[in-house]
């Protein structure tokens, strides 16, 4: 779990920034974590098979991971729970809500973002990237698909 799920899930922040870098960046943080339902999860995916949600939520979870990396290079130390919870809250508007699941209908449509060229690589290297985030985008869904149902999110999949 990194430390913005942990703070989403309601570990303080002192504890999260006692954890080392390692921790915060993914591993396993014990028996103290506690299970709680993910509220932006609950925000950009409905109960039935809205996979243009679970691709919306993954986009979510490589910003918040990005922001942590970037927030731990910048600062030398994992956020407050002041620091996460301002991040959460400006991730949680409804316009932001409404940007990732545009960003991933977008996506599974092959609309998605387009990263800029690199010295004048080709359209066809630019979209064989686009496929290969696009088919990232959806395996990282299914993923959460998986353990959304797994942890009773999706009972109907059980």
């Amino acid at each position: 779990m990194d430390a913005a799920s942990d703070i989403e899930a309601g570990e303080g922040a002192a504890d999260v920034a006692s954890s080392s870098y390692s921790e915060a960046s993914g591993a396993d943080l014990g028996e103290g974590a506690e299970a709680e339902r993910n509220p932006i999860f609950d925000a950009l995916v409905t109960p039935d098979d809205d996979v243009v949600g679970l691709v919306a939520y993954s986009l979510y979870k490589q910003n918040k991971r990005a922001w942590l990396d970037d927030f731990i290079k910048a600062t030398g130390r994992a956020p407050t729970e002041a620091e996460s919870r301002a991040y959460i809250i400006g991730e949680s508007t409804e316009r932001r809500l409404n940007t990732y699941r545009h960003l991933a209908a977008a996506t599974l449509a092959g609309q998605g973002p387009r990263p800029p060229a690199a010295n004048g690589a080709s359209d066809k290297g630019a979209r064989l990237a686009r496929t290969a985030l696009a088919a990232g985008a959806i395996v990282v869904a299914l993923a959460v698909l998986g353990l959304a149902a797994h942890a009773g999110y999706l009972p109907m999949l059980k």
